[in-house]
């Protein structure tokens, strides 16, 4: 069962919800409106000491490019 990111589009409130079916219609937990939207989420994934995204391509920051200065670490 896919989890999904959503923000209702009424009081503002950001959840998650587990949708087995794709044309389920959704509600929002807090205030109940079905005018909610489907957030873009990504994964984490710990890589040596540090937590990065799944759509980090680059490093955390953007003083070095190698991804080895103070600020990336």
């Amino acid at each position: 069962m896919p989890l999904f990111e959503f923000s209702c589009q009424e009081c503002g409130f950001d959840f998650e919800k587990l949708v087995r079916d794709g044309s389920a219609s959704i509600q929002c937990p807090s205030c109940g409106s079905t005018e909610v939207k489907k957030k873009f989420s990504v994964f984490g994934c710990k890589a040596g000491n540090r937590f990065v995204s799944s759509a980090t391509t680059s490093p955390s920051c953007s003083s070095c490019t190698r991804g080895t200065c103070q600020g990336c670490s």
